[in-house]
Parts: C-alpha cells; sequence; structure tokens
C-alpha cells in the first residue's frame, strides 16, 4: 500500500512543471504528524523563549543613564586634561571673571597704570605699554584654567550649565539648570571613578546623583512635556535612560 502511494506521489511530481511554485514540488505526506497541533506547554515555551529574548534585546539596547550621548552643550565644557595642554589660547579663567572683569583687567587697567605712574615719560607709551603687556601675559596664565585644580574646573564648568539652560537672568534653580549642574557633576565624578575602580564611597554618590537628576526631569515631565523633552535633548539623554528602573 505504501509503496502504491509512493509510487503515485513520485508521478504527481514529475507531472509538475518547473516554473511551478515550490510548495507544489513537495511530496504529500498522509501522515497524522505534519497536521498535529502544537501541544499547549511546547506553545507556553516557546512563547516564554521569544519574551525573554525579547526582554533581553530591549536592556541590551539601553542607553546609559551616566554617560550621555554627543550635544552642543558638552562643547563649552572643558576637562581637566585639556585645561592643562593650553598653551597659546586661555579658554577660561578661574575667580568666575565675567566678560567685563577680563575687559576692565585685560584691557583698561594697562593703559591706566601707565598713564598714572607717568612710566611713558622715559621710554615712552609704546614701550611701557609692551612691559606691560607681558606683565599681563603672566597674570592670565596664573589665573588660567591651566594652572587650576579639577576642582576649579568642575566649578567653571557648572557656570557654564548654568549660562547655557538658565530661563532667565539670575536662574539657579529651575528643573532644566538643576539637571544641567548634576550632569556637569556626573560626568566628572564618572571619569574620575574610570581611573580608580575601588573608589566605593564615589560610586555610591554617583548613584545617588543619577537619581536625583531622574528625579528631577520627571517632575519637569509632569509640569511641561515639551521643556523635558528640549531639555533631555541639550543634555543628551534619552527617556529611557531616565523614566524606569535605573541599575548601575
Amino acid at each position: 500500500m505504501l509503496s502504491r502511494l509512493s509510487q503515485s506521489n513520485a508521478k504527481c511530481l514529475a507531472l509538475v512543471p518547473k516554473s511551478a511554485p515550490s510548495f507544489l514540488k513537495h511530496q504529500f505526506h498522509g501522515s497524522a504528524v505534519s497536521f498535529a497541533k502544537k501541544h499547549p506547554k511546547q506553545i507556553k515555551k516557546e512563547n516564554l523563549a521569544k519574551r525573554a529574548a525579547k526582554l533581553a534585546e530591549f536592556e541590551r539596547t539601553k542607553p546609559s543613564p551616566v554617560v550621555s550621548k554627543p550635544a552642543p552643550f558638552f562643547n563649552k565644557l572643558i576637562t581637566p586634561a585639556a585645561a592643562y595642554q593650553q598653551v597659546e589660547e586661555q579658554q577660561g579663567y578661574q575667580h568666575f571673571l565675567t566678560t567685563d572683569d577680563q575687559t576692565f583687567l585685560f584691557e583698561e587697567t594697562p593703559k591706566k597704570l601707565v598713564e598714572q605712574n607717568h612710566m611713558a615719560a622715559v621710554d615712552g607709551m609704546e614701550e611701557a605699554l609692551k612691559a606691560e603687556q607681558q606683565k599681563l601675559t603672566t597674570f592670565q596664565k596664573i589665573i588660567g584654567l591651566q594652572n587650576a585644580n579639577a576642582k576649579a574646573i568642575q566649578i567653571w564648568n557648572v557656570h557654564q550649565a548654568i549660562d547655557w539652560f538658565k530661563r532667565k537672568e539670575g536662574d539657579t534653580g529651575s528643573p532644566e539648570v538643576q539637571a544641567a549642574i548634576l550632569t556637569v557633576r556626573i560626568h566628572n565624578l564618572n571619569s574620575h571613578l574610570n581611573q580608580h575602580r575601588k573608589d566605593k564611597h564615589n560610586y555610591k554618590q554617583l548613584r545617588n546623583m543619577v537619581h536625583q537628576r531622574a528625579k528631577i526631569l520627571k517632575y519637569l515631565k509632569t509640569r511641561d512635556a515639551t521643556r523635558y523633552y528640549q531639555c533631555l535633548n541639550n543634555l543628551g539623554l534619552e527617556p529611557r535612560a531616565v523614566e524606569g528602573e535605573i541599575t548601575l
């Protein structure tokens, strides 16, 4: 009986043209195995495996809650290593010098000193200003960030964050500014922990700051969703790095 079925299947396949669809070229089986339904336990097992694979892929692609994506805001910040390499061009100064302070110290003060002390009476105005310019160059190097410690550079970066995210003059308490300040501190502490991996105390502080920033950003989302997403974009963060469970 089986031999007759196989012979009939072979004759049917011989009659099928080569250009026919692939499913017509397969032999037909009369057994119940081909048409048997999967056991519910097998279906459940496969569904659980798919769910676990999707969850693993979701966790694998989850953005880091510490390291941000590149954003224009970070171009204004400076690292201690970059500050120490400054030789010709100064990117900033210590002691919170504003633009008006720099204009007064580096442009107006040398001329006033020459005029008040009558230095031009000896060698002329040009030579007197040149001597004052040499003193000014030395003074700029002393108060420049290249002679600052890591704490002073972090304070300078915090002021850059305030200037970037402030909503009005003198704003230091808005959620955007607070989140930006925490981001500067998080990046600074994270670079420290990459060099000192056994520093458990600062690792705990890093975890607390990440959760504190997430709490501030969630509060901002309840107040104004547009400001929330704009702040995330400026900080180089994704919603998944702030919302939900944060694990470090």
